[in-house]
């Protein structure tokens, strides 16, 4: 089933102790003691003579020599030469990827995604269960709070859409609010997703809510991904090492909303330090789920107001549809003719709002709701979009008015 090789790979990656950084010091090692010649050691290395590499020197190891060359702990090092004294963990846990048909992904395989392969200390193992990523899949993500508003799904089914048209693949990170927002808009649109989760592939889905959208992808030709051993429980550290991941698949980060404190902005951090694009998608002023967003725009981030924000980025435009004539028009400008898209902005809003005839005078949100009518989200929405239209203000005492 598996080269011996990839056998020891697994054999790694089951030991806590040992992360992707340690195991490419012993990986380092190895090639180093079967290649003495080479004078720089590193991935593209490793890769290119992985097969001819002579992995079982490091059932050799002592612990000491383990924690030199991985500089770890003694004590690490110890419980990693333990367990590579016996192989009962890697038998079951190569039995339980046959009995469930999991791919395994390691950077040595021409299918492992480069853009993930490109990070610094990419992950060892990749567990997959559904359809198999192709390498040259473009793949974005889009990410936000748990609790996500009504606002959060108008944007991210605005946006969706037309990325599946282009062929992007949407990758996000299961968790309830915009997670499963993204995940479920790619599938509706019929595109394909895909969810890195934080835990391992065979434990209780969490959260258990997503269980039927976990199902969904899976039918659908999407894909879960996890780079814990099958069985592994959730911690509070899985799920930074699960952010990294999701933006290390990804060549963009799309935030929306994401407050102080929030996963989403760790996959931003992430993704700078990878070298990857960060949007992020504007909120109302007086929204704590709006700090995210808006502070990564103050770093430099991309904001999004359409799609073609995010599109253009990567040298591509918002199709036009032959069916929708008023889609697309030419206007002449000085000597040349430039085609002029009329693109669904995030927030769709008539050019006049009637509703505008309630802010001639400097209104509180309770007023305006009992004048409007609209729920809470629903007059956040509209406000939002007046505000980035120029037509409205905020006072310092928190009312609104019509500029």
């Amino acid at each position: 089933m598996f080269s011996d090789n990839k056998r020891i790979l697994i054999h790694l990656s089951l030991i806590p102790s040992l992360g992707p950084a340690s195991i490419l010091r012993l990986l380092t090692y190895v090639c180093h003691r079967a290649m003495p010649d080479l004078i720089h050691i590193g991935w593209h290395e490793i890769i290119l003579h992985h097969e001819s590499l002579p992995l079982q020197l490091v059932y050799t190891l002592s612990a000491g020599q383990i924690a030199e060359i991985t500089k770890i702990k003694l004590s690490d090092a110890l419980l990693a030469h333990e367990m590579l004294r016996s192989t009962v963990l890697l038998d079951e846990e190569l039995t339980l990827i046959e009995q469930n048909q999991i791919s395994v992904l390691m950077p040595f395989d021409d299918t492992f995604p480069e853009d993930l392969r490109q990070i610094h200390h990419p992950p060892i193992v990749l567990y997959c269960k559904g359809v198999p990523v192709k390498p040259s899949t473009k793949r974005l993500a889009i990410v936000g709070s748990r609790k996500a508003t009504h606002y959060a799904r108008q944007v991210i089914q605005s946006l969706v859409p037309s990325l599946v048209e282009h062929d992007w693949t949407i990758v996000s990170g299961g968790a309830e609010g915009a997670d499963t927002m993204a995940h479920q808009a790619a599938l509706d649109a019929g595109g394909t997703t895909i969810a890195v989760l934080g835990a391992g592939l065979l434990t209780a889905p969490y959260p258990a809510s997503n269980t039927a959208l976990f199902d969904r992808m899976v039918e659908q030709g999407s894909m879960l991904v996890s780079p814990f051993p099958l069985r592994m429980e959730a911690d509070r550290t899985t799920f930074p090492q699960r952010n990294r991941i999701i933006s290390g698949l990804s060549v963009g980060s799309i935030i929306v909303q994401a407050a102080q404190r929030s996963g989403a902005l760790i996959t931003a951090r992430f993704a700078l330090e990878q070298g990857r694009q960060v949007f992020a998608v504007p909120g109302l002023v007086n929204d704590e789920l709006s700090y995210g967003s808006h502070h990564l725009i103050k770093q430099g981030a991309k904001l999004v107001h359409t799609v073609e924000d995010v599109l253009e980025e990567f040298g591509e435009s918002v199709a036009v549809h032959a069916s929708s004539p008023a889609s697309s028009r030419r206007e002449k400008v000085g000597s040349r003719k430039v085609a002029v898209h009329e693109v669904q902005a995030v927030i769709p809003l008539e050019p006049e709002d009637p509703m505008l005839a309630t802010l001639q005078e400097p209104v509180t949100l309770d007023e305006l709701q009992l004048s409007t009518g609209l729920q809470p989200e629903a007059l956040q929405d509209w406000l939002f979009t007046l505000q980035l239209e120029g037509k409205i203000k905020q006072h310092f005492s928190g009312t609104w008015q019509r500029v």
